[in-house]
């Protein structure tokens, strides 16, 4: 059986060298491979856009194009896929680059046709071509959807047999919308909504999915911590090919969390082949941007490849006196050891910095304290001028993977990730006061590094059971956190009257007081291991059953040290052998259609201590899912339907003492009950994809009904329903026009007074150019009616981006 997903390294034959060097030499990045004659044979090109998919389709495709004959024998390519082929090639070229990692040739005949054949083993000292052939990649594809995704399971599959909801924010849909930050792609996914309450990199924004804050990260697959340094909402998308989400639990690969889904940042990496460009961007409020990308063979052979990423961005924003800046570097490097080995290794760094802004209340406010609306717009800042939010994350990771010939793969990563907040923040709240005044203006300063160091291990492949080809998954992960945090003074203020206060927020020369380091502070260790299997059953043809479990451990303690240097040492909370089932089934009814349901699960452990002194058990975390899903165009276009009930259970509750008196337990800690029944239940469409070869579409309707144990409703301040659609068309061969239509519902707040908003569209306008062979440009227009809106009314006020504008020019070499 043939592996679809990834090939070991494949002799590399001689007309891609030939391109390979012609490409090369003629930027002057390497001598003179060819001779001077086979230089001057310049074959003719054709305009390839072909999607990663089956073999066969992407070959048919490709000789509909060239109008060449292309002869196989369709036993020769049955359940191998393509890597997919973007651009002008010539016809041999081109199908060089869609065989690549398949183990198959062509040969052309005296008559002008191709045939198709197998590749004999390399013999010693032949090139082999890059091992790192993932299908699923969709960096080149020019789609907004992929064929494979393996985030759900680790089992490689496509979205139409996988029993739970995902998407794909592929590369080229980031690219068109202009989307840079995993935030703004988080807030364009279906089923997701983006609680923007503050600046990149502030202390409280917040995304939410199924009634729940969506915690779990994931980077190539390695699961990352839920402290809040970890969070990865704040990474450039420049580093990434893909970004897949999983909506609901997710607790076969991650763990612990909330059951809300998990998000799988996908790197970029190295080519087989040299590319390279470069890219500025210029937009509203002095937005700049500048990007490189440059990546390929390290070695005349190829066995031995590299890719880098830099970028270099400053802006300001629509609120006053806010300014950014941030810095990326993503260098990567893989070597085929043998084969069938791959050894990668990579390094990223991303440092964002924002001054005049840090926190909640940075934005504008409803609500005066007399309850009096303020009357505040988008440009309001309420923050001291010498506000500021710094995020350094720095991350070192390597990976290892076999494949063996039974079509088995093996793969470890290894992954320490350092990260730094520093967060000074001065502000004025207007929620809280003594009597005769109309504010408080607020001092306070976050400090943390924290380290995570992983590691997983996890092997797939088929085994024979019953006369049938089944799937199974085996793996383990483990990761330990320390974050060391320091204690800061804090500074409190009265504001006495309306005066000073709009003097304050017009000038943001707040007075700075005192908020040095207390010498004290406190020391974080978070330990997580689990092992995990689940197999892919083939009951028959038509009908796969995947069950699977994760068995795993987690404890935590917090020690704190005085000013004085006398540390205590915490208290260990800790869940051992915590059992997460996983069941789903998918019901092939067609050619195209699928039914499937499934049971995900996760926990959450709890730090809290019942009347007895002993900690409640974990809260439990579950969703269950049913639906359909439709692929057409050889997955090119994938659909999808789902309803389900996402629930909580044993939620830690405060239990009051008699007459709400103060109630704590032997240990001197409060009380807590676990309370049942808290859930969300609802439903998605989702459409990605192509409609014609000209025509892409990404768009996605959710309806969520988030409620408490009693059955009132929860988070009334996030929307329930929304819309997104976002589609392009090619209507010239060289421009692309696309649209964004976002809606949502009405959405309220009873925090600090009640405040509702009534329901939210806006339409945002593309425009993408190609200039030459080599240059393109593209234009968001975003907002283009000027709405007014919040995207948090709870505790505060943010606003949505007012109308804007960006253009990125991209030269390729």
């Amino acid at each position: 059986m043939h592996d679809p997903q990834r090939c070991p390294p494949r002799p590399l034959r001689r007309p891609i060298a030939l391109a390979l060097s012609l490409l090369l030499g003629s930027i002057g990045l390497t001598g003179t491979l060819l001779p001077a004659t086979a230089m001057a044979q310049v074959a003719p090109t054709h305009r390839f856009d072909i999607p990663a998919g089956p073999l066969a389709a992407a070959l048919n495709q490709a000789g509909a194009i060239s109008g060449v004959l292309l002869s196989f024998d369709p036993t020769l390519v049955a359940n191998r896929r393509s890597p997919g082929l973007n651009g002008s090639f010539s016809i041999e070229e081109g199908l060089h680059r869609l065989l690549s990692g398949s183990g198959l040739g062509v040969t052309r005949r005296d008559d002008g046709s191709y045939m198709l054949h197998r590749l004999p083993d390399a013999p010693a000292g032949t090139a082999v071509l890059s091992a790192v052939r993932v299908i699923g990649i969709t960096e080149g594809t020019g789609s907004y959807t992929t064929n494979l995704s393996n985030t759900a399971t680790k089992l490689d599959l496509s979205l139409r047999e996988t029993p739970q909801s995902i998407t794909v924010m592929t590369r080229k849909r980031m690219e068109d919308q202009g989307l840079d930050e995993i935030s703004k792609v988080l807030d364009q996914t279906t089923g997701l909504y983006f609680n923007n309450t503050n600046v990149v990199g502030g202390d409280s924004n917040a995304i939410y999915s199924r009634g729940f804050e969506l915690q779990n990260y994931q980077v190539d697959g390695v699961p990352r911590s839920h402290r809040f340094g970890f969070k990865n909402d704040i990474a450039d998308t420049a580093i990434f090919d893909r970004v897949e989400v999983v909506r609901g639990a997710s607790g076969l690969l991650n763990g612990v969390g909330e059951p809300s889904g998990a998000v799988n940042l996908v790197r970029k990496l190295p080519t087989a082949e040299f590319q390279a460009h470069v890219a500025a961007k210029y937009g509203s409020w002095d937005f700049y941007r500048v990007e490189a990308d440059l990546g390929g063979p390290l070695t005349e052979t190829g066995n031995v490849r590299g890719r880098m990423v830099a970028v270099h961005q400053d802006n300001g924003m629509f609120v006053d006196r806010v300014e950014m800046e941030k810095q990326i570097f993503y260098g990567i490097v893989e070597v085929d050891l043998t084969p069938a080995t791959i050894l990668s290794a990579g390094v990223e760094y991303q440092q964002h910095e924002t001054s005049g802004a840090g926190s909640l209340f940075s934005g504008a406010p409803i609500f005066f304290l007399d309850g009096s609306r303020t009357g505040f717009g988008p440009s309001t800042n309420i923050a001291a001028d010498w506000s500021s939010t710094q995020r350094d994350n720095l991350t070192l990771f390597a990976g290892l993977e076999h494949y063996f010939d039974n079509d088995w793969k093996i793969r470890l990563d290894l992954e320490h990730s350092r990260r730094k907040y520093d967060i000074t923040i001065g502000d004025v709240s207007l929620n809280y006061a003594s009597a005769g005044n109309v504010g408080s203006f607020r001092g306070f300063k976050y400090y943390g590094e924290p380290t995570q160091n992983s590691a997983t291990l996890h092997a797939t492949g088929p085994y024979r059971l019953f006369g049938r080809t089944h799937e199974l998954v085996m793996g383990g992960s483990y990761y330990e956190m320390k974050e060391d945090g320091k204690n800061h003074h804090r500074m409190d203020t009265l504001i006495p009257d309306y005066a000073e206060l709009f003097r304050l927020i017009g000038t943001g020369h707040y007075p700075r007081g005192d908020m040095s380091p207390t010498g004290a502070g406190s020391t974080l260790r978070d330990w997580q291991s689990g092992l995990y299997a689940a197999t892919r059953l083939s009951v028959t043809d038509d009908v796969s059953l995947i069950i699977g479990s994760r068995l795993s451990n987690w404890k935590t303690r917090t020690d704190r040290f005085t000013a004085a240097g006398i540390t205590t040492r915490g208290k260990t909370s800790k869940e051992s052998s915590v059992v997460t089932p996983y069941a789903g089934i998918v019901v092939d009814l067609g050619d195209h259609l699928s039914v499937y349901a499934s049971y995900t699960d996760i926990f959450q452990p709890s730090t809290r201590s019942d009347a007895n002194g002993n900690l409640l058990d974990p809260a439990e975390g579950s969703n269950l899912e049913a639906g359909f899903k439709l692929a057409f165009f050889e997955d090119r276009l994938n659909l999808s339907a789902a309803m389900y009930r996402t629930k909580k259970d044993n939620v830690p509750e405060y239990v009051p003492g008699p007459g709400g008196s103060v109630n704590r337990g032997p240990t001197g800690e409060y009380v807590y009950e676990g309370i049942d029944g808290t859930k969300t239940t609802g439903f998605e469409l989702e459409i990605a994809g192509e409609l014609t070869p000209e025509w892409q579409i990404a768009s996605g309707f959710s309806h969520a009904k988030p409620v408490d144990a009693n059955g009132k409703p929860r988070l009334t301040y996030i929307p329930r329903k929304t819309l997104k659609l976002f589609t392009s068309y090619q209507v010239l061969e060289d421009l692309t026009l696309g649209a964004n239509l976002r809606w949502q519902n009405a959405i309220s707040s009873s925090s600090p007074r009640p405040y509702s908003q009534s329901s939210v569209a806006t339409l945002d306008l593309m425009a993408h150019y190609v200039i030459s062979r080599q240059l393109s440009a593209t234009l968001n227009f975003n907002n283009v009616f000027d709405k007014r809106y919040y995207t948090n009314i709870n505790s505060g006020g943010w606003y949505g981006e007012p109308r804007s504008a960006y253009l990125n020019l991209r030269y390729s070499f």
